[in-house]
């Protein structure tokens, strides 16, 4: 299935991220986000619903791409997505270095009574206690960036602020490792996010080790009917798909049939 590269310098990104949180954390410290975050409403579920004649068995998630200046853009983009019926939106924040994606966040949340899930590189817990204070229902925890100890740490805390941790993987052993940690979700990668390459197991073998208990998807935002399609013969419980590609009406009739398979 063509994949798109999402990380290209990944080590670059989780050192902008872990400068921005040793600011972050001088200027608030995480006491008061922590405060923040327990005065917001319970984050909209993620990936709970069951599939019937009228919802489809699949999830739709839109992606949309922070932006660097004005989220008036992603807002209204928002808005056209929530109309036409998706399920949720997904924020990616990794196409730069400037961490913006924290105001493109809240924007979201308070814009469409749809869950959004961030899709930046978490590298600490404050980032977390900072997405569920900006409105997050979910957020992606990337194996690639994390220790073992510090993916464990970053799952729990996800879990006890009651959003849902999708543990993006791109190897057997990394979904091994992901199955202990008890996710709701695993992601499947096939993008090496060190290198960008294309990851050379086999996404059919990669999802074979998702337990059935576990919820699956694939991480890569797909951008064409025919990988929409290998993706659900994949038996994913969500794709996630750009915006483009879902506001085309002929487009979006046959991504609706397509999600319309048996559970």
């Amino acid at each position: 299935m063509p994949t798109r590269q999402l990380i290209p310098h990944l080590d670059i990104i989780a050192a902008a991220r872990k400068h921005y949180v040793r600011e972050r954390k001088a200027q608030t410290p995480i006491e008061a986000v922590r405060a923040l975050a327990s005065m917001q409403k319970r984050p909209l579920p993620v990936l709970t619903g069951v599939a019937t004649s009228e919802q489809p068995a699949v999830t739709l998630i839109a992606q949309i791409r922070a932006t660097s200046n004005d989220t008036t853009q992603i807002e209204v983009l928002a808005r056209d997505l929530a109309a036409v019926g998706v399920d949720a939106l997904a924020l990616f924040t990794d196409n730069g270095l400037d961490p913006h994606g924290l105001d493109d966040l809240v924007a979201l949340t308070r814009t469409v009574n749809l869950p959004v899930i961030g899709q930046d590189v978490i590298v600490d817990e404050y980032q977390i206690v900072e997405a569920r204070a900006a409105g997050a229902s979910a957020l992606v925890l990337r194996t690639s960036a994390l220790d073992k100890n510090l993916l464990r740490t970053l799952v729990s805390t996800t879990q006890r602020n009651r959003m849902t941790a999708i543990v993006e993987t791109n190897s057997v052993d990394e979904i091994i490792h992901a199955v202990g940690l008890s996710p709701y979700v695993i992601a499947i990668s096939q993008i090496d996010a060190w290198t960008g390459a294309p990851v050379k197991t086999p996404a059919a073998e990669l999802r074979a080790h998702i337990p059935a208990g576990t919820r699956a998807m694939l991480a890569e935002s797909l951008g064409t009917l025919e990988e929409i399609q290998a993706a659900v013969n994949l038996q994913v419980d969500a794709v996630i798909v750009e915006p483009e590609l879902i506001l085309n009406a002929v487009a979006f009739a046959q991504i609706h049939q397509m999600l319309q398979r048996s559970s």
